[in-house]
């Protein structure tokens, strides 16, 4: 072949980075269901004590987290965010819930018309035995974290249960009513069905009382998935609940608040969150 080649792509070491490999663990839900968990350590010389733990979650139809690949998107697991969180002396724990995808259809249907409780529930068990594996977790300093259906599912177990010291929602579905109708009625059916749950239980804005734990919630002006009326909606709820919370607005952004500038901003904010709440 004549002519020149030119270098495209070439791979360089990330071993200056300090990045951690996840463990992948094995839970059972209280019907005996396999749950599929990942847990990132701090290294050994940030420890100092008990090591705080967030929770990343997502829990819904649309998204599975605990995959042995990078992943780096806006429902990210084992992202570069985690990894900074890591070396800020977190730990970081994802368990796929009954309910997520690519696994069989009594698993992925579990949550159908009922969205809320089964996926806490399996949160919540998935965590017990976490902590019975790892005893130098911190049970008292624990806090949640997620984006979309895993803000709206942060919001969810901060109002029904008191196991979260400190929770970040970002662009959270807050009221299925607000969503659109493909994907709420695939899922929930429609509101007037009396074998579905969801439009009440996931009405997160009329239970704001019941709020638990240091909020920060985040949305974009110009969401095109999930509409910033669900948020305002929620702060609404929050403000007569005499609740006490964080609320950040990223002007003119989408669902996934891209760019450098507004990222880094986010990510900051809820690492900063995370760090005078838990710490």
């Amino acid at each position: 072949i004549e002519g020149n080649c030119n270098r495209v792509w070439s791979s360089h070491s990330v071993d200056d980075y300090g990045l951690t490999d996840p463990e992948f663990l094995q839970f059972k839900a209280d019907d005996g269901t396999i749950l599929y968990g990942e847990l990132v350590l701090p290294k050994e010389s940030t420890r100092a004590g008990k090591i705080p733990l967030i929770v990343n979650i997502y829990g819904g139809p649309a998204a599975q987290l605990v995959r042995n690949m990078w992943i780096e998107d806006w429902v990210g697991s084992s992202g570069l965010f985690h990894q900074l969180l890591a070396q800020r002396g977190f730990a970081i724990f994802t368990v796929d819930n009954r309910g997520t995808p690519a696994r069989d259809r009594k698993f992925m249907t579990a949550v159908r018309h009922q969205f809320g409780g089964i996926e806490l529930k399996d949160q919540l068990t998935a965590l017990d035995q976490l902590f019975t594996q790892y005893p130098q977790l911190d049970r008292s300093r624990v806090g949640i974290w997620g984006w979309s259906n895993g803000a709206s599912m942060t919001l969810y177990a901060l109002t029904h249960s008191s196991m979260f010291k400190a929770g970040a929602a970002v662009a959270p579905v807050t009221d299925w009513r607000n969503y659109d109708s493909i994907y709420t009625e695939r899922n929930n059916g429609l509101p007037s069905d009396k074998d579905t749950t969801s439009y009440t239980d996931l009405n997160l804005p009329k239970i704001a009382d019941k709020l638990n734990g240091a909020l920060f919630l985040a949305h974009g002006t110009g969401d095109d998935n999930v509409h910033i009326q669900n948020s305002i909606q929620m702060v609404e709820g929050l403000i007569k609940a005499h609740k006490q919370f964080r609320f950040m607005v990223y002007p003119n952004k989408t669902h996934s608040i891209r760019g450098a500038d507004d990222r880094t901003q986010l990510f900051h904010q809820i690492e900063d969150h995370f760090e005078y709440e838990l710490k």
